[in-house]
C-alpha cells in the first residue's frame, strides 16, 4: 500500500500541493468563525441524562419567576459613609443600564451582607438580570464599563474614592475565562513554534527542514478548525479542545513530518538516489507514521462513546485533527521533498552529514551530533548489558508515584481552577463576607402530588406599587407546607455551621435553606415563644429580623407601609385584610414575597424549590460531599421520599454543583468502557501490524505504566506541592492522549527493530541498531511534542497548566524513559519471544 502510496506521491507531487492549498483556503472562512461554537460553561453542555439536569429543567420550564444570579455586581464598602455611597452606586448603575439596554437588562439589590456587621463592613450584591433576546455572559464586558462610569459618578458627588466593585457570577467566569482562553492561545502559538523551529533546526542544521513541519501542521491545522466549526454547529465543543488540538496537531504532526524527512536522510546518507529514498521513507517510515497515527486516533475516537457532549465532541475533534495531520504528514511532507529534493536540509547538505558521521568535520553542529552517537550508542549497550537492572530499577522509581496515583482522589472543582480574573477575585470576596455558594446555589426541586396553590398575581397597594401575593389551597397549610417547613429545619440543623468568636464558620457547610414557608405558621410560632400575650408589631418585628437580607427588605417595607394616622401593617396581625373588599391579607402578601417573588413556588404550584446556599465555594470537595449526603437523606432507605411519599411524587437534588458531581461521576462510569475499548483496539492494531503475540501486550503495560506514573507526579506537584486540586478530566484525557501520542514512540523504536529482524538480524542486534538509529529520532520527537504541551504552563488556567504539565511529562517519561530504556531493555529480556505470532501475518512479512 505504502509502495503505492510513494509512487503516487511521486507522480502527482504538484497536484498534492495544489490540493491542500485550495482546502486552506476554503477553510478560511470557517478559521474565522471557529471561536463562535465553543462553550465554556461545562455545566450547559449537552447530553447528560441525571438527576441533577432533570431537576434543572424543571426550573427552567416550571420556575419563570427564578432570581438569575448568573451575573451578580458586588460592592465592598468598610463603613457606614460607604454603605451609603454603595446604595447611591445601585441607583446610578441602574439608571445607566437602562439608559444603555432600556428594559432587556436590569438591577436588582439583593441585599448587604457581613462577616460580622454589615451596617459598618461587608458587601452589598446586585443582580444583574436580561431579557432572552440578550446574552449577559457576552455583555459582561460593556457591563463592567457601565460599574465603573456609575462608580465614578458616585464617587465624585460623595467627594471621596471610588468603591472596589466585581462583576462576578458563572456568566462573569464564563467571559473572563473566554478571554483568558483567548489569550493563553496567543501567547502558546509562537513559543511552541518557536520551540519546534530550535529543536528541528539543532536536529538537522537546516533551516527549510525547521520550517517545513510546523508550516505543514499550521495548514492542516486551518482545515481541521473547519471540522471543529462543523462539529460545534453540532453539538458544544468546550473551549480546551480548541487548545488541545493545536498543540496536539503541533506536535504529532511534526513527530510524523519529522519521521518521513529523517528517513529520506538516512537513505541518502546509505548512498541512495532521490528517488529510492524518497519511496523507502514513504514505504516504511509511512507504514510506522500511518500505526502511530492510528493508534492515536483509536485512542481519541473511542472517546465518542461518550454520552457528555464535552467529552465526545474532545475526541471527536482531537481524533478528526490527527487524521488531517496524518494526511498532510503523508503526502503533503513527502510530496514538498520530491519538489524541492536535498535542498530540504540546506544549508547543509548529505555530503556534510557524511562527513559529520565519519568524524571529518567540525563546530557545534558536529560536535551535537557526536555527543548524540555516543549518548545512543551507550543506550544501546546498557540496555543490552544491564537489560534486567534496567526494568528492576525503572519499577523501583515508579512505585511512589503509581502509590500517590492509586491513593489520590480528583476533584470536580471547577472554580478553584480557574483563571485568575475579576470575576474569581469577587467569588472570593464573597466567601469572605458572606456565603461561597450564594451565586450558585444547590436546590433540591420537590414534584408534588397536587398543587398547593389556589390562586396567586399581583395587587396594587397603592398607584404604582405593585405586589406580589398568595392565597394557599385548602389543606395545604396543614399537610404539605409545614412539611417541607420541617424539612428545612432538619436539614439546617443537621448541616448548618457554627460560627467562632472571630466570625469563622466552623463544624458545617449550610448557610440558609430557603424552602416553601408560611408567614402565617411562622407567626403563630413566635407568637408561642414570645410566651407572653404578645402583639402583632412584636412578632412581626421579631420575624423579619430573622429573615434572610434578600426579603426581609421588602416585608419591611410592606409592614412600615401605614394604614392609619399612627398604625403601620406591623402593628396588624397576619390576618388583617390590606385593601377593603379585595379579600387579600398581610399573610397573603407576605406569602408572595417568600414564595413567589423568590421563584420558591412554581407557576403552577406543583413545584417547590428548595434554595441552599453552602458556605463554601460551589463544587468543592465539601460542597460536592454535601450534594452526596442530600441526595442520601431524600432518596436513601428510609428518607424523605419513602416518609412522605404521599406528598412528594419525585425529588430531585439539582443546581451546578450536583450537576457537575452527575458529570464526573457518568463520564467515569462510561469511561470504564472506553479504557477497555482503547486498550483491546490497540492491542488488535499491534498485533496485526506487528505480527507478534506478545509484544502489544508489553507496549500496553510500559504505557499503561508511563501513565499511572504521570498521573501520580500531577497529583503530587499540583495537588501537594501547590494545594491545587487536580480536575477529574485531567487523567482520562492523558489517558487517551499518552496511549494514543505516547505510543508513537513506541511504535517507531519497536516497527525499526522489526524491519532490522525481516532483514536477517537477530534479536539483540536489531534492538541494539534500532536504539541506535531510531534513538535521536523518537527522542527529538519526544521533545518535541513534550515541549509543545509544557508551553501550556504559562498560561493563566490551573487548569491549562494541570494539562500541559501531565501530557507533557507524560510524553516526555514515555519517549525519553520508557521507549529510551525500559522498551529495549524488556525486548532484550524476552529474545525471540517478542516476534512469535501468527506464521500467515509473518509471513507476509518477510515476503
Amino acid at each position: 500500500m505504502f509502495a503505492k502510496l510513494a509512487n503516487f506521491i511521486e507522480k502527482y507531487s504538484k497536484v498534492i500541493i495544489a490540493l491542500w492549498i485550495v482546502a486552506l483556503v476554503c477553510s478560511v472562512p470557517f478559521i474565522l468563525k471557529s471561536d463562535e461554537v465553543l462553550e465554556y460553561d461545562l455545566t450547559q453542555m449537552s447530553g447528560l441524562d441525571s438527576e441533577s439536569t432533570d431537576g434543572q429543567k424543571l426550573i427552567d420550564a416550571e420556575f419563570s419567576n427564578s432570581v438569575d444570579l448568573s451575573e451578580i455586581l458586588v460592592i465592598k464598602y468598610n463603613s457606614a459613609d460607604e454603605l451609603k455611597q454603595a446604595k447611591a452606586l445601585f441607583a446610578e448603575f441602574s439608571n445607566l443600564l437602562h439608559a444603555k439596554y432600556g428594559d432587556d437588562v436590569k438591577a436588582a439589590y439583593y441585599g448587604e451582607y457581613g462577616k460580622v456587621n454589615p451596617a459598618e463592613s461587608g458587601i452589598s450584591m446586585i443582580a444583574i438580570e436580561a431579557a432572552d433576546n440578550i446574552s449577559i455572559s457576552k455583555e459582561t464586558g460593556n457591563i463592567r464599563d457601565v460599574v465603573s462610569e456609575a462608580n465614578a459618578n458616585v464617587a465624585k458627588t460623595f467627594n471621596s474614592s471610588t468603591l472596589t466593585t466585581y462583576v462576578t457570577g458563572n456568566s462573569a467566569i464564563n467571559y473572563d475565562t473566554e478571554i483568558s482562553s483567548n489569550k493563553d492561545i496567543a501567547k502558546i502559538d509562537p513559543l511552541s513554534i518557536a520551540l519546534i523551529f530550535i529543536l528541528l533546526g539543532l536536529f538537522f542544521c537546516a533551516l527549510v527542514t525547521a520550517v517545513m513541519p510546523p508550516a505543514v501542521v499550521g495548514m492542516a491545522f486551518g482545515v481541521a478548525l473547519t471540522g471543529l466549526y462543523g462539529i460545534g454547529c453540532i453539538m458544544g465543543v468546550f473551549y480546551i479542545t480548541k487548545v488541545l488540538i493545536l498543540v496536539t496537531m503541533l506536535g504529532a504532526g511534526c513527530d510524523y513530518s519529522l519521521f518521513i524527512i529523517s528517513r529520506y536522510r538516512d537513505e541518502l546518507k546509505h548512498g541512495a538516489d532521490h528517488s529510492t529514498a524518497l519511496k523507502t521513507s514513504v514505504q516504511w517510515a509511512g507504514e510506522s507514521v500511518f500505526t502511530s497515527g492510528l493508534s492515536v486516533i483509536i485512542g481519541f475516537g473511542a472517546l465518542s462513546i461518550c454520552s457528555f457532549s464535552m467529552v465526545r465532541s474532545l475526541g471527536i475533534v482531537l481524533a478528526l485533527g490527527i487524521v488531517i495531520a496524518l494526511v498532510a504528514a503523508l503526502t503533503f511532507t513527502p510530496a514538498l521533498i520530491n519538489l524541492i529534493g536535498e535542498k530540504v536540509f540546506w544549508p547543509a547538505n548529505i555530503n556534510k552529514y557524511n562527513k559529520i558521521d565519519r568524524g571529518e568535520s567540525t563546530g557545534i553542529y558536529a560536535t551535537i551530533c557526536k555527543l548524540s552517537k555516543k549518548y545512543f550508542a551507550w543506550v544501546a549497550h546498557v540496555t543490552r548489558k544491564y537489560a534486567a537492572a534496567i526494568v528492576v530499577v525503572g519499577i523501583v522509581l515508579m512505585a511512589p508515584m503509581v502509590y500517590i496515583f492509586a491513593t489520590s482522589d480528583d476533584s470536580a472543582d471547577m472554580i478553584s481552577i480557574m483563571p485568575d480574573s475579576e470575576s474569581i477575585d469577587g467569588l472570593n470576596t464573597i466567601m469572605g463576607e458572606a456565603d461561597g455558594g450564594m451565586i450558585m446555589p444547590t436546590y433540591i426541586v420537590l414534584e408534588l402530588n397536587d398543587s398547593i396553590v389556589d390562586k396567586a398575581g399581583m395587587i396594587e397597594l397603592s398607584p404604582g406599587k405593585k405586589v406580589p401575593y398568595l392565597i394557599w389551597k385548602d389543606g395545604a397549610l396543614t399537610s404539605t407546607i409545614p412539611t417541607i417547613m420541617k424539612i428545612s429545619q432538619e436539614l439546617e440543623a443537621k448541616y448548618k455551621y457554627a460560627t467562632d468568636d472571630d466570625g469563622n464558620k466552623v463544624n458545617g457547610i449550610v448557610s440558609t435553606i430557603s424552602g416553601a414557608n408560611s408567614w402565617k405558621i411562622l407567626y403563630q410560632k413566635i407568637a408561642s415563644e414570645i410566651g407572653t400575650t404578645p402583639t402583632p408589631s412584636m412578632v412581626n418585628h421579631a420575624l423579619v429580623k430573622m429573615l434572610p437580607s434578600a426579603v426581609s427588605g421588602p416585608i419591611d417595607m410592606l409592614l412600615s407601609t401605614p394604614i392609619g394616622e399612627e398604625i403601620k401593617l406591623y402593628d396588624v396581625p397576619y390576618s388583617e385584610e390590606v385593601a377593603t373588599g379585595t379579600g387579600i391579607t398581610v399573610e397573603n402578601i407576605i406569602d408572595g414575597i417568600l414564595n413567589v417573588s423568590t421563584g420558591i413556588i412554581s407557576d403552577n404550584g406543583k413545584y417547590v424549590k428548595m434554595m441552599v446556599i453552602t458556605s463554601e465555594k460551589p463544587m468543592s470537595d465539601n460542597t460536592m460531599a454535601f450534594i452526596k449526603d442530600v441526595r442520601e437523606d431524600f432518596h436513601g432507605e428510609g428518607g424523605y421520599d419513602d416518609k412522605y411519599d404521599l406528598i412528594f411524587a419525585s425529588t430531585y437534588v439539582g443546581g451546578i454543583s450536583a450537576i457537575m458531581e452527575d458529570v464526573s461521576n457518568i463520564v467515569m462510569q462510561q469511561f470504564d468502557v472506553i479504557r477497555t475499548v482503547v486498550i483491546i483496539a490497540l492491542i488488535v492494531l499491534l498485533f496485526l501490524i506487528l505480527g507478534s503475540y506478545l509484544t502489544p501486550i508489553r507496549s500496553m503495560l510500559t504505557i499503561v505504566c508511563s501513565i499511572m506514573t504521570t498521573v501520580g507526579l500531577t497529583h503530587f506537584v499540583f495537588g501537594t506541592m501547590m494545594d491545587v486540586p487536580v480536575l477529574w478530566l485531567v487523567p482520562i484525557v492523558l489517558f487517551v492522549v499518552l496511549l494514543g501520542l505516547g505510543m508513537d514512540y513506541d511504535i517507531f523504536l519497536t516497527t525499526r527493530i522489526r524491519e532490522n529482524v525481516l532483514r536477517g538480524m537477530n534479536n539483540h542486534d536489531a534492538i541494539e541498531d534500532a536504539v541506535r538509529q531510531a534513538g535521536p529520532v523518537t527522542s527529538l520527537c519526544s521533545l518535541i511534542m513534550g515541549g509543545t504541551f509544557l508551553t501550556m504552563l504559562l498560561t493563566n488556567s490551573s487548569m491549562l497548566q494541570e494539562f500541559g504539565f501531565a501530557l507533557g511529562f507524560g510524553i516526555l517519561i514515555e519517549g525519553l524513559l520508557m521507549v529510551g530504556f525500559m522498551v529495549p531493555a524488556l525486548m532484550h529480556l524476552m529474545g525471540d519471544w517478542s516476534w512469535k505470532g501468527p506464521k500467515f501475518l509473518n509471513k507476509n512479512r518477510a515476503e
